[in-house]
Formats: structure tokens, sequence, C-alpha cells
């Protein structure tokens, strides 16, 4: 039993974490996007009110408006947190290991002689915080890494650069 519990801490110690700012970014992306439809019901729902559309009903929308309401309280305060929690990522010389989940927690190891390249992205919020999203590309999918510092992420795209050069020869 003891050896389950060190060889499991051993197992988290080993990932590395997102940096703390991705939070925020991610609450700041969740808030565009779901604001919109909660703004859009609550509009049409008192738009409705005032106009007498019977097709409508004022407790209608107002059970939808509160419905968008609680889904964008959650998906900015909770989700952003959780995923956090969840997700990890780990570099070796043979494989990149990954970590992600909201309810399904999936583990995947990419090795280096699949890796075909290496990309940096940041969008207008990413770069708010001055956070990138690193991707490893394969044949068969691309693996993210988002919510790195910059300047960390550039470190990582040169390193599994390398490593999966390394691991062609």
């Amino acid at each position: 039993m003891e050896f389950t519990e060190t060889n499991e801490s051993r197992k988290e110690d080993r990932f590395r974490r997102l940096h703390p700012d991705w939070i925020a970014a991610s609450r700041l992306g969740s808030a565009y996007f779901y604001a919109i439809p909660l703004l859009i019901s609550a509009a049409l729902t008192v738009f409705a009110a005032m106009r007498d559309w019977n097709w409508l009903p004022l407790w209608a929308g107002s059970l939808v408006t509160i419905g968008f309401a609680l889904l964008f309280v959650f998906a900015v305060f909770r989700i952003p947190v959780i995923l956090y929690n969840r997700f990890g990522f780990a570099v070796f010389e043979e494989e990149v290991e990954i970590r992600k989940g909201l309810f399904f927690i999936t583990e995947t190891l990419i090795p280096m002689t699949k890796v075909q390249h290496v990309e940096l992205e940041s969008g207008p919020i990413l770069r708010k915080y001055k956070l990138a999203e690193l991707k490893i590309v394969t044949a068969a999918t691309t693996h993210r890494i988002a919510g790195l510092k910059t300047e960390e992420a550039e470190s990582l795209k040169q390193t599994i650069g390398e490593l999966a050069r390394r691991t062609e020869e």
C-alpha cells in the first residue's frame, strides 16, 4: 500500500503545471463566449414582455435566461479552475506526456519519433496575459498545451524540436 502512495506522489511530481494566469485568460475567453447567448436570451425575454409576444411567454424566456446565467457562472468561474487543476504535462527524452480532462481524465503519451513539428500560437487574450499555446503536431492529431508563459513556451518548443530530431537520427 505504501509503495502505491509513493509511486502516485512521484507520478504527480513529474507533471508540470500551466501558469496560474491561464485561469484568468480562460475566464475572460469563456466570459466573452457565454455572454452572447445570455445577453440574447435576456434581450429577447425583455423585448417579448414589452411587445406581448405570445410565442415567447415570460416564464419560458426567464427560465432560458436563468439557465444561460447559471451556465455562464459555471463556465466562467468553475470550469477554468477544474481544468487548471487537472492539466499536467511532462517532457522526457523519448516522449511527451499530457494529462487533461474535465469529467474524464485522459493521459496521452506522444513518442518523440511521431512528432512532425511544434508550433506556438498566441491569440489576443493569451497575449494580454503574456501566455502562449504550444502545439505538438503528429500525423494523427495536434496536442495542445495552452497557458505557458511565452518564454517558457518558446524554450519548450526548442527542446521538443531538438529531442524529436535526435530520435529520428
